[in-house]
């Protein structure tokens, strides 16, 4: 199956991925995705029409996607280790305000902890 990759300034991508109900059943397959992708396309962007085979294997690093028109779509591994360090660092913090809470129930006096 065919999807639509755009290629945005920041050199991330977008994918449309066509829902098969939409799908008339007096059309093509090509009419169908034409009127589908001309649709979702904005006018300024440049896009590539590919293989659903040819985007990587998994969506686990969406978010670090990117691309460029002729060149396909790779992972900004950069962004994928800043991403884990972010969720290591929320994690730590959602941890410590845990310990806090706690800490304060059991120095409260009106609670007889």
């Amino acid at each position: 199956m065919k999807v639509r990759v755009l290629y945005n300034s920041d050199k991330t991508v977008s994918i449309i991925h066509p829902a098969l109900k939409s799908k008339r059943p007096d059309e093509t397959e090509d009419k169908w995705l034409k009127r589908v992708f001309d649709k979702a396309t904005p006018a300024n962007l440049q896009y590539e029409d590919v293989d659903l085979s040819e985007l990587p294997l998994t969506r686990e690093d969406r978010n670090a996607w990117e691309g460029e028109k002729g060149k396909g779509i790779f992972i900004n591994q950069e962004k994928v280790v800043e991403k884990k360090r972010e969720e290591e660092r929320e994690k730590a913090i959602q941890q410590r305000m845990r310990e806090m809470a706690i800490k304060s129930l059991e120095d409260n006096p009106l609670l007889g902890m």
